[in-house]
């Protein structure tokens, strides 16, 4: 009967050994100093070489890196800033370069970027007329032409002047004379006004009409 209860009597599953002490032992006792800064060394460093040749790999080693750094193929991981992020910080160069030497040549004609070119406005370029003046003869009858079409665009000029002053006088002439003559014809009625008889008092009605009637006038 004590082998059928659930589970109570059956052995550990696991070896107690393992823990650091056996069966029916007592416990070992509570370690109350604090832990060791620095576990033993098993094995102990190689002790440091100084001189010439070591400082020297130690120095390319070091530039090697930092052109590795440095270059456009680093990625470099994006460090959270907890500052309050700013417009300008996209604009600020990091380490790594932006733009390297490239050599084309290793490269496919498709792969290489091709730079925008701005058009430039092409103007036409009109003929110019040359004008070959090879003697004193030629600058001559040049200047003569010059001078007579001077006169004759001054001539123009006023005689066009003259034809406008004549027309100007003729009209003021012609407007003096339009007056003159409503003056003379408002002077004539005032005068003949009070000479005509406007009043009829039916005196002389039927000395007209002639005897020739055939009937009564109603």
């Amino acid at each position: 009967m004590g082998g059928r209860g659930r589970g109570r009597g059956k052995s550990v599953s696991f070896d107690v050994q393992a823990l650091g002490f056996g069966r029916g032992e007592a416990l070992p006792a509570a370690i109350l100093q604090p832990p060791p800064l620095f576990p033993p060394q098993v094995f102990k460093p190689v002790p440091l070489v100084n001189n010439e040749d070591m400082q020297y790999m130690l120095a390319l080693k070091q530039e090697f890196v930092g052109s590795l750094r440095k270059s456009a193929y680093y990625m470099k991981q994006d460090e959270k800033k907890q500052d309050i992020e700013r417009y300008t910080d996209k604009y600020k160069t990091h380490d790594t370069a932006a733009s390297f030497a490239k050599d084309w040549s290793r490269f496919p004609a498709e792969l290489k970027i091709r730079d925008k070119k701005v058009k430039k406005q092409i103007k036409p370029k009109l003929p110019v007329k040359k004008v070959k003046l090879t003697a004193d003869e030629d600058i001559a009858k040049t200047l003569e032409t010059l001078e007579k079409k001077e006169e004759t665009a001054v001539e123009g000029e006023e005689a066009a002047e003259k034809e406008d002053e004549d027309k100007d006088e003729d009209d003021e002439e012609e407007g003096e004379n339009l007056d003159e003559e409503e003056l003379n014809e408002e002077d004539l009625e005032e005068e003949t006004d009070y000479a005509t008889n406007y009043f009829d008092n039916g005196e002389g009605y039927g000395d007209d009409d002639d005897g020739d009637d055939e009937g009564p006038v109603y």
